[in-house]
């Protein structure tokens, strides 16, 4: 399933009654302070959706969300939507059919990047791997992917600095322009990253939330919370580094760092499609699923699609753990902060 968004032509006629953007869309808030850092801020109950219809009830909301650190959008960016349509589109994960656009025009990429022309805004288990990787085919390389962390070392302490509290802000621009595509951004991130550049393309990828709650929590939960992480987040720099990151990244998305409510983590999930396609122009909004495959993609780029079959790709918790074992074979002094890592060539999953 892909959605291509065509603007409706009643939006601004209600445009006072459904400014609906990301965090006003999110109920009450709950603090949690992780060691050394500010209380992170985080707007979810258990209330199905209470939140999310005060906000639409209110005659016009605006996003003072962003990050953790509570950075803005401008209101210009913001796109309104009915009261009813939007919250139909939290409720189930989906939006209202719309008429598929036209082909785009390709974009010029440049041989050295300067920010990303594509970003994913889709969380984690949402296809991002076959996604990073089908950019990078598209020639949307080098391509950002959470799981080269430990490979971009830079990138990486200046995201664990931001997450425990110890820098003000995060410089996205500068972290960033290396990139000519991102997926897989951690998700206090994206709102970043999305106001960073507002004119990329913005691809929100989706799937089915039961089947996307299951995997997370055999994967990325797994993973943080595993008996045999816990000697490597321990003794090691990268290792309590991650740890800290992977903490701040949940409490982010669901306000503890556990996922036991299954129940609060796909209301959550939900939430985020809906305000990502509420604030994103429609023009530069492709809602997409991996199983769409390179149709839809290529056109919302504007570019011919391959011959070659789709990349399907599907990391689970023994491939991640995979790699950052063999991060630790090929470079111990690195892991032990006593030599700073610095990687050459492609960041493909076949050389990492």
């Amino acid at each position: 399933m892909c959605r291509s968004r065509e603007q409706d032509g009643s939006a601004s006629s209600c445009e006072a009654e459904a400014a609906a953007l990301w965090r006003d869309h999110t109920p009450q808030c709950t603090h949690h302070t992780m060691a050394g850092s500010p209380a992170v801020a985080r707007h979810r109950t258990k209330d199905t959706f209470v939140g999310l219809q005060c906000s639409l009830d209110s005659e016009e909301e605006s996003y003072a969300g962003g990050s953790s650190h509570g950075q803005s959008i401008p209101r210009s960016r913001m796109i309104t939507r009915s009261k009813s349509r939007l919250l139909a589109a939290a409720q189930t994960g989906a939006c209202p059919e719309r008429v598929e656009t036209r082909s785009a025009q390709p974009q010029a990429i440049p041989e050295i990047p300067d920010g990303p022309l594509v970003i994913s805004a889709g969380w984690g288990r949402t296809g991002t791997s076959s996604l990073k990787v089908a950019l990078d085919d598209l020639g949307y390389s080098p391509c950002f992917h959470a799981r080269f962390f430990p490979y971009l070392p830079e990138f990486f302490e200046t995201l664990y600095q931001y997450a425990i509290g110890r820098r003000p802000d995060f410089p996205t621009k500068q972290l960033f322009r290396q990139f000519n595509s991102a997926v897989d951004i951690p998700a206090p991130l994206i709102p970043l990253v999305m106001e960073a550049y507002p004119d990329a393309k913005v691809v929100l990828s989706i799937r089915d939330p039961d089947k996307w709650y299951d995997s997370y929590v055999a994967s990325l939960l797994w993973l943080y919370r595993t008996w045999w992480f816990k000697p490597f987040s321990w003794c090691f720099p990268m290792g309590w580094k991650l740890q800290a990151v992977g903490r701040w990244w949940l409490l982010w998305e669901f306000g503890d760092d556990t996922m036991s409510d299954r129940e609060a983590c796909i209301k959550a999930y939900l939430q985020h499609n809906a305000h990502i396609e509420a604030s994103v122009p429609p023009e530069q909004l492709l809602v997409w699923q991996a199983k769409d495959g390179w149709e839809p993609l290529c056109r919302f780029l504007g570019v011919a699609a391959p011959e070659r079959p789709f990349p399907r790709l599907n990391e689970g918790a023994s491939e991640m753990a995979w790699q950052i074992a063999r991060f630790i074979v090929k470079n111990p002094l690195a892991l032990m902060g006593l030599k700073e890592y610095r990687h050459k060539g492609p960041l493909s999953f076949d050389t990492i």
